[in-house]
């Protein structure tokens, strides 16, 4: 758990170790963030103990992309010593030599209980899955560049699988050779493509899964692979960027809203390449909400941030999804992020026609205040730099996004404000996404969302 959060699933190995997935103390999560709930059932009834993590260790060739983690283990230590009982005990470790291939499997945990659900299970949930084979596995593209067999495997029954929220949960059996039953635990709930189900577009999940930078120093984004990006224009003309937060609700700067009139606006949804629109949809604008302490110098823009309402919901599929919106108080320091946008390629340069990315280094708190911008900065801002890379005009009000340990981009940033592009002595300015997760949350009631 992180707070009321469900976070991973895990095993109990030993009466202070709890085996689970290596991107479960990823990208962002620290261990000391984790608590350990242990011998729970029903995550409402506080009749269950909370121990907290001293201690969390990687397998140290643990690597990941956006479709799949290698090597994904991990070894978390508790602050104090289990008591066994009924309710509590360690599962079994398996040798070298034992064959599960032809038995039933166990999957468990309080993940998501079927794909695009908001909330996970109140109660630990089971089913049966079975050993898929190696070359049957890696049938699909997606699994056969990605798959490595040797720490890796395929389990799947129609209709049943783990999902959201099950990540570092145990793949478990008995075995014959034992007189007694014992429970082995032959798996970590790791990587998958959706929930037992194919191509629905879960929050935040890119759906180009071979990922190929906005912009300044960027390059093209492999169509609609970050389906929740929006082009928001303007008498005709790019405007901002925004990202889809709900089948209604766009997220984006204030400032792109607060001098102009939204009758003169219409937003793109599922959109690659301006100069074709097929299959792109189009929204007018009914209703913005810019918040409330918006105010804005020759210099900076501080609370800049806003969210549209679409005239009409737009369906959610292959090519348009939501992105997920970050815990309160989330902080991305020192992780890579991403930014995508039609902006300007540079200075004086014109907007691009298709979309772009680039990957940018999240800068900590103090090394955002230790630059030039120093006295221009508030505490809802953060800030963001690469050689050569940034977010540029007409990118104003994009996401800037962090890839998070369950295979989803969470929204960190919005694009709001800088002194140049990509000038070295000053970094971009971005709104802090969860600084405001609450307020969002607020304007947003009437639409369906992820949970984050």
């Amino acid at each position: 758990m992180i707070g009321q959060k469900l976070h991973c699933g895990g095993a109990i190995i030993t009466d202070l170790h709890i085996l689970t997935a290596g991107h479960c103390i990823t990208f962002g999560v620290h261990f000391r963030d984790i608590t350990v709930d242990v011998g729970m059932h029903d995550r409402l009834d506080a009749s269950h103990t909370v121990f907290q993590v001293v201690n969390g260790v990687k397998h140290p060739s643990f690597t990941s992309n956006a479709v799949r983690d290698i090597n994904d283990i991990a070894i978390l230590t508790l602050d104090n010593r289990l008591k066994f009982s009924d309710k509590v005990r360690p599962i079994c470790l398996p040798s070298e030599d034992m064959n599960f291939n032809d038995l039933a499997l166990t999957v468990a945990g309080w993940g998501k209980t079927r794909q695009g659900a908001l909330t996970s299970s109140r109660y630990l949930q089971e089913t049966k899955v079975e050993i898929v084979d190696p070359e049957q596995c890696t049938k699909s593209s997606i699994y056969k560049d990605n798959l490595v067999p040797d720490s890796m495997m395929c389990a799947y029954n129609l209709g049943k699988d783990a999902c959201q929220g099950d990540s570092g949960g145990p793949l478990f059996s008995t075995h014959s050779s034992t007189r007694n039953t014992k429970w082995y635990q032959i798996g970590i709930v790791s990587w998958g493509i959706d929930c037992a189900l194919p191509d629905y577009p879960e929050c935040g999940k890119p759906q180009d899964t071979l990922l190929s930078m906005r912009i300044v120093g960027g390059r093209r984004v492999e169509p609609h692979s970050y389906p929740w990006t929006v082009a928001i224009i303007n008498n005709g003309r790019m405007h901002c960027g925004g990202a889809l937060i709900s089948t209604k609700h766009v997220l984006s700067a204030g400032h792109c809203f607060k001098w102009d009139n939204i009758i003169n606006m219409i937003v793109l949804i599922g959109l690659d390449n301006i100069d074709d629109l097929s299959n792109v949809q189009k929204r007018n604008i009914s209703k913005v909400v810019i918040h409330e302490q918006f105010s804005s110098t020759a210099m900076r823009d501080e609370n800049d941030i806003a969210i549209a309402t679409l005239n009409e919901p737009v369906p959610f599929g292959a090519t348009i999804a939501p992105v997920c919106l970050p815990i309160p108080g989330q902080e991305f320091g020192g992780y890579v992020g991403t930014i995508v946008g039609w902006g300007r390629v540079g200075v004086d340069k014109m907007s691009s026609n298709v979309l772009l990315k680039a990957s940018l280094n999240i800068l900590s708190d103090r090394e955002c205040w230790s630059s030039k911008l120093s006295q221009h900065l508030k505490p809802m801002m953060m800030c963001a730099y690469s050689k050569g890379k940034d977010g540029c005009q007409g990118d104003s009000g994009g996401p800037l996004l962090v890839f998070d340990s369950n295979g989803r981009y969470v929204q960190a940033g919005i694009v709001s404000w800088g002194i140049g592009c990509a000038d070295p002595r000053y970094p971009g300015v971005y709104t802090k996404v969860s600084h405001f997760t609450d307020w969002i949350l607020r304007n947003t009631a009437d639409g369906e969302k992820c949970q984050y």
